[in-house]
């Protein structure tokens, strides 16, 4: 997708933002799609032990994604 947008940058001299957006959850997410908050909500939903990644000290922000944020 950047490279469309890049190339019409260039043509047409605009300015142009891309936004990348990640971590994000919804209605329609598949549950073992392997995803921080899919795999959370699998285990909790298990009464699993939930898994830390790393050693525990990252941070992150998740996105909600549904049809009502884009109409």
């Amino acid at each position: 997708m950047n490279s469309p947008l890049h190339a019409y940058r260039r043509q047409h001299g605009m300015r142009i933002k891309v936004a990348r957006i990640f971590n994000t959850y919804g209605p329609r997410m598949h549950p073992n799609d392997g995803r921080v908050v899919s795999n959370f909500i699998v285990q909790a939903l298990r009464n699993e032990p939930i898994t830390i990644y790393g050693e525990g000290t990252q941070t992150r922000s998740f996105c909600l994604w549904s049809r009502s944020a884009i109409s």
